[in-house]
């Protein structure tokens, strides 16, 4: 939600609204009437209310920023320049820069019959501001915003102030202006006031221009409202909804916002879970199948075994039998048979007299025609992967006989 509410509290009884987009560009015409009548404009939008700056004293007491406790040091830090009783003032404070605290300080009764107020209406406030917070800073200009009798003015670098006093160039000498004869080409004037208002005061504003640098004129068309909204959606300061006053979230309110979205997250959630339980149960359901056949292959391939079922490990009992058998056909007798043949192939004159197998050693006893021939033999059989151990060769008349005994690798 991107839209705002703001509403300015202007006398009893009485305020004036006006919509407006994240930018702070209006959404709709400015609106006066009872808080009761804002309440429907409010509906739907983040709400920012705007008190009289007269009823809230800002200030920039130096605090060390490390201080944990701002909120409890604050009321000892101003307790000297505020008129009334700190225990009967609600403060709130900002962010602090160059060890000093933006401070606002409001009589507790004050803003607990602004509040009770706006829940009377059925209004909760997302955020509550003075007018003077809302004054634009200006680094190089003092800002000056004329409404009838009222001047809201905010210097370079310090917290807005709000005057009401007659006629306006004693509210202006309030603020320093115009200011010593030293200063005044340093000064400059930024003013904002609606037609009437201007036209009203511009024999004193007249006069004020003669004593500065430069004093440059905004109108207003809808008076302050609109300047003061942009400031709080753009620029925001902090609120005065602190400490006991803070905010505690309306989730009966702000489940409309979220409902269609917690719908589509509700959904999801179901469909994902759905699809995890379906994928789960087929895959059980191959698994089972898998098994069956697994276990119908291993009876075919192993009759020996009565029930391949109860195995803790089929499947390595299967490779099991698939490498004995590889190693039997390659290291049993007939795969040593196979070699030795080849063997005895590639010795001249060589055959084979006896053969004894057992426990996959072979002792062969060969005729060669000399010695040669037997050494050739038992190359030829290690090239093939097995070790040939000559046992011992003797001479018979014209031939040799030697003893090999065979294994494998």
């Amino acid at each position: 939600m991107a839209d705002f509410c703001v509403l300015r509290l202007t006398a009893p009884g009485r305020v004036e609204w006006l919509t407006v987009d994240a930018g702070g560009r209006p959404l709709a015409e400015l609106a006066a009437g009872t808080l009761g009548d804002a309440a429907s404009a409010s509906r739907g939008r983040r709400l920012i209310v705007i008190v009289p700056g007269g009823d809230v004293a800002l200030a920039e007491p130096e605090i060390p920023l490390k201080s944990g406790r701002l909120l409890q040091a604050v009321p000892y830090a101003l307790e000297d320049s505020l008129a009334g009783d700190v225990e009967s003032l609600h403060f709130a404070v900002g962010r602090g820069h160059d060890g000093r605290v933006p401070t606002a300080a409001v009589e507790r009764e004050r803003i607990a019959g602004w509040l009770a107020d706006f829940t009377a209406a059925g209004l909760t406030p997302d955020f509550l501001y003075s007018e003077a917070m809302l004054l634009p800073a200006n680094p190089s200009h003092t800002v000056l915003v004329c409404e009838g009798p009222r001047l809201m003015a905010r210097p370079p670098g310090q917290p807005g102030i709000v005057i009401e006093a007659e006629p306006l160039a004693a509210s202006l000498r309030l603020v320093g202006l115009p200011p010593p004869a030293g200063s005044r080409d340093q000064t400059h004037v930024l003013v904002y006031a609606s037609a009437a208002d201007y036209a009203a005061q511009q024999p004193t504003f007249d006069a004020l221009r003669d004593s500065v640098a430069t004093l440059n004129v905004q109108l207003l068309t809808d008076g302050p409202l609109g300047l003061l909204a942009a400031t709080a959606v753009t620029q925001p300061p902090f609120s005065l909804l602190q400490g006991v006053y803070a905010p505690r979230g309306d989730w009966g309110g702000q489940w409309s916002r979220w409902r269609l979205a917690a719908a589509l997250f509700g959904l999801f959630y179901v469909l994902h879970t759905g699809s995890q339980i379906y994928s789960w149960v087929h895959l059980r359901a191959e698994d089972r199948k898998l098994d069956s056949e697994i276990l119908a292959v291993a009876r075919d391939a192993m009759p020996d075994i009565s029930n391949p079922a109860r195995l803790p490990n089929l499947r390595a009992v299967a490779e099991g039998r698939v490498r004995a058998v590889a190693g039997a056909g390659h290291n049993g007798l007939l795969g040593t048979l196979g070699i030795v043949a080849q063997a005895i192939g590639e010795a001249p004159n060589t055959s084979l007299s006896t053969l004894n197998y057992r426990d996959g050693t072979t002792d062969l006893t060969l005729d060669a025609p000399d010695v040669g021939a037997l050494d050739h033999f038992q190359q030829a059989v290690a090239a093939h992967g097995l070790n040939a151990a000559m046992q011992g060769a003797t001479q018979k008349e014209s031939h040799y006989q030697g003893h090999v005994q065979v294994k494998g690798s």
